[in-house]
């Protein structure tokens, strides 16, 4: 008999809760990263002695590195478990982050944010599939209204 896939488990909902909270949590510290980087434009481009333009692809390198890595790992994803690719892409997300904070050049910064992208941008995808494998779709269902 074989066993059951992530989408036939039932969960219950405590566990359900757990899940999307520490899901949660990784969506969080992913659109942390991306986001911390506007508020610390003067202090980086007088850092690195850069211009706004430089600044710029900075920023914008986050997001182009996220969304190359979401198309190209949409061909192969689904041929890992999800769990533990959610795992490794979170560890070398976090090491690509710490990167970020001691990065000692603009270069470097540079490599450290299209590195952090990358994996960021397949962790999003990564959480939306993990969330609509999990939790069980409640059709009909009007939580919000009142009877």
């Amino acid at each position: 008999m074989n066993s059951p896939t992530a989408c036939q488990v039932t969960m219950t909902p405590q566990r359900e809760w757990a899940l999307l909270l520490i899901l949660a949590g990784i969506q969080f510290t992913h659109i942390l990263d991306f986001m911390i980087m506007m508020p610390l434009g003067p202090q980086l481009t007088q850092a690195f002695a850069i211009s706004d333009a430089k600044f710029g692809l900075l920023v914008s390198a986050y997001t182009f590195a996220a969304g190359a890595s979401g198309l190209l790992a949409s061909l192969y994803i689904d041929r890992f478990e999800r769990r533990r690719l959610l795992l490794i892409l979170y560890v070398l997300f976090a090491v690509a982050t710490l990167a970020c904070g001691l990065a000692p050049t603009y270069e470097t910064l540079m490599s450290a944010r299209i590195a952090a992208g990358l994996f960021g941008g397949i962790l999003s995808a990564m959480i939306q599939t993990i969330v609509a494998d999990v939790v069980p779709s409640r059709a009909g269902v009007k939580p919000w209204v009142s009877s």
